[in-house]
């Protein structure tokens, strides 16, 4: 910023001493060139300075108009696409909102998992993606759309005033399904969008409502699957209060640490005993009552929680271990989630790996879920985590296996000493043929890969014996035990496990 005021100043002052002395050497000259006559000459003198006062101040004036208008140009543009900035987004949406019954949409837009691509590939890998991303932008819309660089992966898009509420919705709609997808860019092509829209005047009257509602109605998509378009309404501004009541009541307790740990033992039909549990976290809200894991888990990941769960579920399971005095005899393995962002948390797991090894002969042997969606994300960075940790005698365990989209050549360059075979294919055995077959493979595919195999869900003694007959040994559900409490673990385990039954 110093350099951009320092060169227009100089070129001033520089084009000022010019004419100045120009004019000074040479008008002198010229007036006692035409004018013998002191008075003549003394009147020509004054006439002489206020022209020189004019020309100069006249002069004075172009030159910093001319270097204003470069700077506003300088302050109002993004450097990288020379799209207008925010600052200069905001100015449009202000003056459009001065014209009370002016309908068109602002438009919030950007690129799903952007730091990831910088964070693997640098920035300027990222800036080249942006930089796509205008190119496809301007071929898309036509030239009466205000196009514009919010800042990082954003951009805002005002639509033409002309243009009716449906037709910009569709125009929308279809430029996020098209986009991307139409890029001739690899890295765009292979990335997907988010846009939030605002309506004027429906949605607001002013330049602030309109950019928070579309930023409201961006966040919703990014927090429904993400590669959406979504339209803000009333309806999502209340749910999207009541996330943010959520998150603030989450951080609260995980300052206190407010959480609770149930256990579901797995049952090993081979053996007949129980061969493991998985640890499950519980949260009891003092005005909402219980919340699904399913709910505030993904919600921890978003707001950077979540390394403060695992390290609560990994502390608190192995603490209740050796208070009910439930070592590795009476319970060979114990399962604790993983999240992806977890895995990579360097520091969180070094602090997780230096409590597993603590006194290992004391308790059960830790084994780690990752989902496969979480794992398959990014195969390489996952493996990479996996790896070093494996090395260190970390198991792992690949969880709801067959809801993601994992080759079987992905998945055998993943560390693994189990699969658990997700729920949704169980639950409507045999009555579902199709289920049956899925759940035949994955079992014939742990085969070769030499990997066991949990099923997860079951419910029925039908659902029980198919397993087994395709070769699944070791279960967990309501079938055989409900998630318990530590002390109703510690009775459960207490029976002689040769002689114990499933729950019913």
């Amino acid at each position: 910023m110093h350099d951009s005021l320092l060169k227009p100043a100089k070129r001033i002052a520089l084009l000022y001493i010019l004419v100045s002395g120009l004019w000074i050497l040479f008008s002198d000259q010229a007036v006692n060139m035409a004018f013998e006559d002191p008075f003549w000459r003394n009147r020509a003198q004054t006439v002489k300075g206020w022209l020189f006062v004019l020309v100069t101040g006249l002069l004075l004036y172009g030159l910093v108009l001319r270097s204003l208008k470069r700077l506003r140009t300088v302050a109002l543009e993004d450097p990288l696409t020379h799209l207008p900035n925010r600052q200069a987004f905001e100015a449009e949406l202000n003056e459009r909102c001065r014209h009370a019954n002016q309908y068109f949409c602002t438009s919030i837009l950007d690129v799903d998992h952007f730091q990831d691509l910088n964070d693997e590939h640098g920035h300027a890998e990222g800036d080249d993606l942006l930089l796509a991303l205008r190119r496809s932008l301007d071929r898309f819309l036509d030239e009466d759309w205000y196009i514009a660089r919010l800042g990082g992966d954003e951009f805002g898009l005002l639509s033409p005033a002309k243009l009716d509420k449906k037709t910009a919705r569709e125009t929308l709609d279809q430029l996020q399904r098209e986009l991307t997808r139409t890029s001739d860019h690899p890295s765009l092509s292979k990335h997907t969008l988010c846009t939030g829209t605002s309506f004027h005047p429906s949605d607001g009257g002013t330049a602030r409502d309109l950019m928070r509602h579309a930023d409201m109605a961006l966040f919703h998509a990014k927090t429904h699957g993400r590669d959406q378009h979504a339209v803000f309404n009333e309806d999502l501004k209340f749910r999207l209060m009541e996330r943010l009541a959520l998150t603030k009541d989450l951080k609260q307790a995980c300052d206190d640490l407010s959480f609770e740990l149930v256990y579901q033992p797995q049952w090993n039909m081979e053996r007949d005993l129980w061969i493991g549990a998985e640890v499950l976290i519980r949260w009891h809200h003092p005005k909402r009552g219980y919340v699904s894991p399913a709910e505030f888990i993904p919600l921890a990941e978003e707001q950077g929680l979540i390394s403060v769960i695992t390290e609560f579920v990994l502390t608190r399971a192995l603490e209740e271990m050796r208070q009910a005095g439930i070592g590795h005899l009476q319970l060979p393995r114990l399962s604790i989630n993983l999240s992806r962002k977890a895995l990579l948390d360097q520091h969180l797991m070094q602090r997780l790996f230096d409590r597993a090894r603590s006194k290992p002969e004391q308790r059960p042997a830790l084994i780690l879920e990752i989902t496969e969606t979480a794992a398959m994300e990014n195969l390489q960075a996952t493996l990479a985590a996996m790896e070093a940790w494996r090395q260190q005698g970390i198991a792992f365990s690949m969880d709801d296996f067959g809801t993601g989209y994992s080759s079987l050549a992905m998945l055998k360059q993943l560390p693994l000493s189990e699969l658990k075979i997700d729920r949704s294919f169980i639950q409507d055995i045999p009555q579902d043929r199709n289920d049956e077959v899925i759940t035949q493979t994955i079992l014939a595919m742990a085969r070769v890969l030499s990997l066991d195999v949990v099923a997860e869900g079951v419910e029925t003694a039908d659902q029980a014996a198919f397993l087994t007959q395709f070769g699944c040994a070791t279960m967990q559900g309501y079938y055989f035990a409900k998630p318990m409490p530590i002390g109703e673990l510690k009775a459960l385990l207490e029976k002689d496990n040769a002689t114990a039954q499933p729950y019913r």
